[in-house]
């Protein structure tokens, strides 16, 4: 679903792009419109249609809601407008300056986010490694929420931030603040309890602090609620 969603939305944002230079086509060249001007028809229902396919293919493939492995259709949108800008601008039998910047400018936007999500997709690994080395040198001692945002009966779940008070080996009060997401059925409440895991070397390190429900030990359980 992930992939088919990706491929949908880059064909829609070619054809999009390609319809609006019908448009510069058509412009003093008879009144037949070019065929182009019609592949918006296609081209932006098919990039809405491709972006419900890769948000849902990507969360049952992650688990995390906006969470794209590899690329986001975000880049693959760009290079889909990028492709599309070059194949009409090929066509124009008289490209003017403003034109001819279209496809250059959607080519640099589409590189940087190519950029853009590397880093991102970087941290993220980066992450996780940290979190696997907590998970086997670290502590982990029972916390408490002290503060999550409610949400009303129509939502099926949250993107938010929670605080969570723990202890730490010193016996020293800390608390934390973590943006996280839960599904309906697996959010927790104020006072519910929780799992904190934390480096004893330098419990205040907000980087190096995880947290997940009652009982989390592996890194699994900690990923539960924080990608």
């Amino acid at each position: 679903m992930l992939a088919i969603g990706l491929v949908v939305i880059f064909l829609g944002g070619v054809l999009e792009l390609r319809s609006i230079y019908g448009f510069a086509e058509f412009a003093g060249h008879g009144d037949e419109p070019p065929a182009a001007i019609f592949m918006q028809i296609v081209g932006l229902p098919a990039i809405i249609l491709g972006f419900f396919l890769s948000t849902g293919g990507a969360r049952r493939y992650t688990g995390k809601l906006a969470s794209f492995p590899v690329v986001g259709p975000g880049t693959v949108l760009f290079a889909g407008f990028a492709i599309g800008a070059w194949w009409g601008w090929s066509v124009l039998n008289d490209p003017n300056i403003v034109l001819s910047l279209v496809p250059i400018a959607l080519t640099a936007l589409a590189l940087l986010a190519v950029v853009l999500g590397a880093r991102k997709r970087s941290r993220q690994r980066a992450r996780r490694e940290v979190l696997a080395s907590l998970v086997v040198s670290g502590q982990v001692v029972p916390g408490i929420i002290t503060d999550i945002p409610e949400i009303g009966p129509e939502s099926g779940g949250l993107i938010g931030v929670v605080t969570v008070k723990f202890t730490d080996t010193a016996g020293v009060d800390r608390w934390v603040r973590k943006t996280g997401q839960w599904k309906r059925a697996e959010l927790p409440k104020s006072g519910d309890l929780a799992a904190v895991l934390f480096d004893p070397e330098d419990p205040g390190d907000i980087n190096r602090i995880w947290v997940g429900p009652a009982g989390s030990a592996t890194v699994a359980d900690f990923r539960l609620w924080f990608a």
